[in-house]
């Protein structure tokens, strides 16, 4: 089966007895020259081609295809990643890859773990069970060699400081606004800005807007729709709303509205937000998410902020829960508008701030001892 998922990976050529269970004799791992993987068993002496070969082989290949769109494009980069990480390994220490094997697996978690975090190991551990579904070649990830071990680093790694990108918070991002150059590239960062911060969008959702998915309402602001999000891979789709600010500097409607004026070729399915070059012409071409990481580390440093290394992509989602729990926002409230499913993850983005709220020790220690208790003998 040829798929996208490890693609870049070639050269690799599975050891001596890597056929586990008698299932296959070999195992032939190799980039094509259209970027996708062949992780099918081979056989050493293979049949004869039946009379619709050329059929099957048309069929297979549509269902690789559709099988590199059963995840993001994000998903898709982590996984080559990480599948790059971990053959590079086993061929270092002569293990092969693709045997299903518990314990390889869990030695390469405990070495991975010298430089990595759980949750980037469960990406690792994602990516290694995939390319063994590809390849017909089962893997228990609930095997206690691996579980174990895994609960295991969890535990030791509870007492390292997890690093968080700092919010934008609402009196910072007039000063991000303002340091914006001149011109159309100036236009088009005030609109990444304002529109990524007021409908909470991930540094992928932005990149991915199209001009047809944001939707004028002049009496109100805009209306966002994000196609396919980090929650959403099926692509059913969401919208998203933001007013118009009263202050014209902040307001997403007017900065949409100048950057659309400066675009061109306006059709629904060009990409909202494209390269403009230093001479100010709009290239049309889409941006990479790391176009949002670069413009808010970069603005966040021209405005003065205080360590502005903290700052990134996802400084605009978080910025936007984090006031908004400021302002007493409902936590469904700010959920509707970030669009998480899960209550625990929505609370992280509220941040410490959030435990001040209502706390039930203010109503201890910030009256008069007399009111809750009577005098001090």
């Amino acid at each position: 089966m040829r798929t996208a998922f490890f693609a870049e990976q070639a050269g690799w050529q599975p050891a001596t007895g890597e056929a586990e269970h008698g299932q296959f004799t070999s195992v032939r791992q190799e980039a094509f020259s259209d970027g996708t993987l062949d992780c099918s068993p081979q056989s050493p002496h293979p049949p004869r081609e039946p009379p619709r070969a050329a059929e099957i082989r048309e069929l297979a290949g549509q269902a690789a295809a559709w099988a590199t769109r059963a995840r993001g494009a994000g998903t898709l980069r982590a996984y080559r990643s990480a599948w790059t990480q971990y053959t590079a390994w086993c061929e270092r220490l002569g293990f092969a890859p693709l045997t299903g094997e518990a314990e390889i697996i869990g030695l390469y978690l405990v070495k991975a773990a010298e430089t990595r975090t759980v949750p980037t190991l469960r990406v690792h551990l994602a990516a290694i069970a995939t390319a063994h579904r590809l390849a017909g070649v089962p893997v228990d990830l609930k095997h206690p060699r691996i579980a174990l071990v895994l609960d295991g680093l969890a535990r030791g790694q509870a007492d390292r400081t997890v690093r968080q990108a700092a919010p934008i918070l609402l009196d910072a991002l007039p000063r991000l606004l303002t340091v914006q150059p001149d011109g159309p590239l100036g236009l088009r960062n005030r609109a990444m800005l304002l529109i990524g911060y007021g409908a909470a969008l991930r540094r992928s959702e932005l990149v991915a807007l199209r001009i047809g998915d944001v939707t004028r309402h002049p009496d109100r602001g805009v209306e966002v729709a994000v196609r396919r999000s980090k929650t959403d891979q099926h692509g059913r789709g969401d919208g998203v709303a933001i007013w118009a600010a009263a202050d014209p500097d902040l307001c997403v409607l007017r900065a949409h509205d100048a950057w659309l004026a400066v675009r061109g070729a306006l059709r629904p399915e060009d990409p909202l937000f494209c390269g403009v070059l230093k001479n100010g012409r709009v290239t049309g071409k889409p941006l990479s998410d790391k176009a949002v990481e670069r413009l808010v580390k970069d603005s966040a440093s021209r405005a003065g902020l205080p360590e502005p290394a903290r700052f990134s992509g996802h400084s605009l989602r978080a910025g936007l829960a984090t006031a908004a729990a400021e302002q007493e926002a409902q936590l469904h409230d700010i959920m509707r508008q970030t669009r998480h499913k899960s209550t625990e993850v929505a609370r992280r983005y509220l941040r410490s701030r959030d435990q001040w709220r209502n706390n039930v020790t203010e109503k201890l220690f910030r009256r008069p001892l007399a009111t809750i208790g009577g005098e001090r003998p």
